[in-house]
């Protein structure tokens, strides 16, 4: 049997190399927006339950799931003809990024997001300001 899975194990991870720094990016910002959230509530004195921490579970499950299916569905079915993996990538990406500004806003009452947005949209004036 050892012959066999061997063989099996290695071919699986070949396959799947290319996706593993999308994989661990999602997956490092997942973290970073469960380890956010987890400080917003204790800062203010929120209850932490084990179905809002069981929800980050689910999460990276799926978010993972839905990268490596891109991938897979790219790779054989597209030819490469568009980066679909990329694309869904990003806009994880910017899911978790929105979260983690959003539990931010809370604790701070300063939205980076909307900091950004406002220097782009207003210039240079509003850059010195940030900064």
């Amino acid at each position: 049997m050892k012959q066999y899975l061997m063989p099996m194990f290695v071919a699986a991870i070949s396959i799947f190399t290319p996706v593993v720094p999308m994989l661990l990016t999602i997956g490092v910002l997942i973290v970073v927006d469960f380890l956010v959230g987890i400080y917003r509530a204790f800062k203010m004195n929120e209850q932490i339950t084990s179905r809002k921490m069981g929800n980050t579970i689910s999460k990276m499950f799926l978010y993972q799931l839905t990268i490596i299916s891109l991938f897979l569905f790219e790779t054989y079915i597209l030819g490469s003809i568009m980066p679909v993996t990329k694309i869904g990538a990003v806009l994880i990406s910017i899911t978790e990024l929105k979260s983690i500004d959003e539990s931010v806003e809370k604790m701070t009452g300063v939205g980076v997001w909307k900091k950004l947005v406002k220097i782009i949209k207003r210039g240079e004036s509003e850059t010195k300001d940030f900064i």
